[in-house]
């Protein structure tokens, strides 16, 4: 079973995933990847994405490729029930590879609006990375109640 992560959305912003995993990730552990025939779009009446199938499109973003079991459970409950954990293509480089990425539990129009980090950076990081270092630190407080790492 693949061990890596692809992320494409706010998760890609150095910050806001240090926040979550209350720990930074660095070089080899999160290369730049693409994914082959999906793209990122807003998820209807959120501020963050959903990844859908797009024939001809590459989402970029990172493999999280250094993550320990209770981090993959934590991003699990801090994705929650919007998403679910899904194998997919991904591209480091040249090689091909399987990845696990979170995809919309919903069916997310295939004419959404395109999602890019930076937009997401420039117009929202500043307001909520307080407040989901707030809700990831609540979670991880929760999963070590549950099950201690």
């Amino acid at each position: 079973m693949p061990d890596l992560l692809f992320v494409y959305g706010t998760l890609r912003d150095p910050d806001l995933l240090a926040a979550v995993l209350a720990r930074p990730l660095v070089g080899a552990a999160m290369p730049a990847a693409v994914a082959p025939g999906f793209c990122a779009v807003h998820f209807p009446g959120r501020i963050y994405p959903a990844l859908i199938r797009a024939p001809g499109a590459a989402a970029e973003g990172l493999v999280l490729a250094d993550l320990t079991p209770f981090e993959r459970d934590l991003l699990d409950a801090y994705e929650g029930e919007e998403y679910r954990r899904s194998l997919i293509p991904v591209m480091i480089g040249e090689e091909l590879h399987e990845a696990f990425a979170y995809l919309p539990a919903i069916v997310v129009p295939v004419d959404a609006e395109p999602w890019t980090l930076s937009a997401w950076q420039a117009a929202h990081k500043p307001r909520v990375l307080g407040s989901e270092r707030a809700a990831a630190d609540a979670l991880r407080t929760r999963l070590i109640a549950i099950r201690p790492h």
